[in-house]
């Protein structure tokens, strides 16, 4: 939707119906979103602004602020939230959750969201239809990183033994439409040039969550870094491993720890050779047994890392056969 430069043929405020009818669109789309949620985005006392691109597309902001919304055909049927949105409201939208931080470099590249990339809750799947907003994001964070539609339903995606495309990405974080913002914003630290990891903040002061507890009125999230002007204060993709952010070096350093962790486990396993031996010498040798969950685990660990530092953007798209 915002890969390539589309330029805006005209740019104007919404005058005062069409502001009441932009914000009933919104309220009838997002049911998660309160209206507190609603004026947070679209202030009642601020001017709204739209613009409207050649490819149909239109944009709502806040004049002399961010993106709020873009509307795909200009029709009001297809409206999403911007990541700065999002970032605002981080709860107004259903999300799909990578198995990994890793994989979200091919998110913020560009792609569509597959299905072998999603973390399956223990639940189940979640249920959706064919055609709703979904967010994405990484495990730790709770600032989404895009936002899509679902491309077939859960019933569906069952029977396809969850294969294929989940989510038609309109738009993500460092797409043109983010990069149009002065200042280039991002929630928190998680968020580096080409990559998204964990939050260490959101880490060190989340509580443990309890199981009793629903989600949740969006309307009592905390917001997760856009507020006003002060977005990009917590990080610059620019400089993303720097003396004022050493929580990035060290999320970057933990796929290498990944690697050393699974060498030594491999490294400690011994195979024992039918060998005749002296009858007055005794081998004591010490065995590893290993659960089907713990090599599963070895091979995702593993494959995660494979993909993380030796896959480039020419070897993609990627034949599943390839992993056989």
């Amino acid at each position: 939707m915002f890969k390539k430069a589309i330029e805006a043929k005209s740019h104007q405020r919404l005058s005062g119906a069409d502001r009441k009818k932009l914000k009933r669109t919104i309220r009838d789309r997002f049911p998660r979103a309160s209206d507190a949620d609603i004026d947070a985005l679209l202030p009642p006392k601020a001017e709204i602004t739209v613009s409207k691109f050649v490819n149909r597309v239109h944009v709502y902001g806040v004049e002399g602020n961010f993106p709020m919304f873009f509307d795909v055909d200009g029709r009001g049927s297809e409206i999403f939230p911007t990541v700065f949105a999002l970032w605002k409201v981080p709860e107004m939208l259903p999300s799909f959750i990578l198995k990994g931080g890793e994989v979200s470099q091919f998110v913020i590249g560009g792609a569509d969201l597959m299905f072998p990339g999603i973390s399956i809750p223990a639940e189940g799947l979640p249920s959706f239809l064919v055609g709703e907003p979904w967010a994405v994001k990484v495990p730790g964070n709770p600032a989404p990183i895009a936002v899509g539609s679902t491309t077939m339903s859960t019933a569906e995606a069952l029977k396809a033994g969850l294969r294929g495309k989940a989510l038609r990405i309109t738009h993500y974080y460092r797409d043109l439409l983010w990069e149009s913002v002065e200042g280039h914003y991002v929630p928190n630290a998680g968020f580096l040039e080409d990559v998204v990891f964990e939050d260490p903040v959101f880490l060190s002061s989340a509580p443990v969550p309890d199981s009793s507890e629903s989600s949740g009125d969006s309307s009592n999230q905390e917001n997760v870094g856009v507020d006003n002007k002060e977005v990009g204060e917590l990080a610059d993709v620019k400089d993303p491993i720097s003396d004022s952010h050493p929580t990035s070096k060290t999320q970057l350093d933990s796929d290498t720890d990944t690697v050393e962790q699974v060498t030594k486990a491999v490294g400690g396993f011994k195979v024992t050779e039918n060998i005749a031996a002296d009858e007055s010498t005794t081998v004591v040798e010490e065995q590893h047994t290993l659960s089907a969950e713990d090599v599963d685990a070895y091979l995702d660990k593993c494959l995660l890392q494979a993909l993380h530092t030796t896959v480039n953007d020419k070897d993609l798209p990627m034949p599943g056969s390839t992993l056989w």
